[in-house]
């Protein structure tokens, strides 16, 4: 039998179930119950698709310009028929493009995640930088479309680390990670204000920071578990 590859960087569901604990601690969850808000009263992903695209794009500061015109091309595309799965962020990131001159991948990804398919991942910088380092070079995707890539390279982080979460929780784990590995490197790194107070008590008193400590996989020490 052949053996699976190994993770270049280990990845436990202790970690994911810290993420979610963390998430709730800071009450980030409230972001998602507004969507879901949104979905109630616009089930259909083709309906209120200015309202829901101004939301997501000013709570997550996804920095769409022009996002009423932005919002009539997804409204447009999804009126005439999409495709499924990672193809239609490609196809949005396509049309938005016609607009604001930009590959507006993270704003598309999570719209596509919160209002069309919660099964899609949620597509950031970080995120990817967190899926890479635990694949190593040797399990990534050569795909060359970007959401493509990252799609492909989340299930295969999931099988290898045999994770049964969905994409938000995962996504919690990884966009937190991303940007302490990353502010730990470059410690000017813009990252969220709300993090960095966390991040800067975690090195200060590491005792005080259970649920992010468990998260990132550290110990008291300030080492990798």
């Amino acid at each position: 039998m052949l053996k699976k590859p190994l993770l270049k960087k280990p990845l436990s569901i202790s970690q994911i179930e810290a993420a979610v604990e963390f998430w709730n601690e800071i009450g980030w969850e409230r972001e998602a119950e507004e969507f879901a808000q949104l979905r109630k009263c616009f089930p259909k992903p083709q309906d209120g698709v200015t309202l829901k695209a101004i939301v997501l794009n000013t709570l997550y500061n996804t920095n769409v310009i022009a996002i009423s015109r932005a919002a009539e091309c997804l409204k447009r595309t999804l009126n005439a028929g999409y495709s499924t799965g990672p193809d239609l962020v490609e196809q949005l990131v396509a049309e938005i493009k016609k607009v604001t001159k930009r590959e507006n991948y993270v704003f598309v990804a999570k719209f596509a995640h919160f209002f069309i398919d919660q099964d899609l991942p949620i597509l950031d910088k970080y995120a990817e930088d967190m899926v890479h380092a635990h694949l190593g070079k040797a399990n990534r995707s050569t795909e060359q479309k970007r959401c493509l890539r990252f799609a492909k390279d989340v299930a295969n982080l999931k099988e290898l680390a045999c994770l049964t979460c969905n994409c938000a929780q995962l996504d919690s784990y990884l966009w937190v990670a991303g940007e302490y590995w990353g502010w730990k490197k470059k410690p000017t790194l813009r990252i969220s204000r709300d993090l960095r107070g966390h991040f800067e008590r975690l090195e200060q008193s590491p005792e005080n920071e259970r649920a992010l400590r468990t998260l990132l996989g550290i110990g008291l020490s300030g080492a990798d578990a």
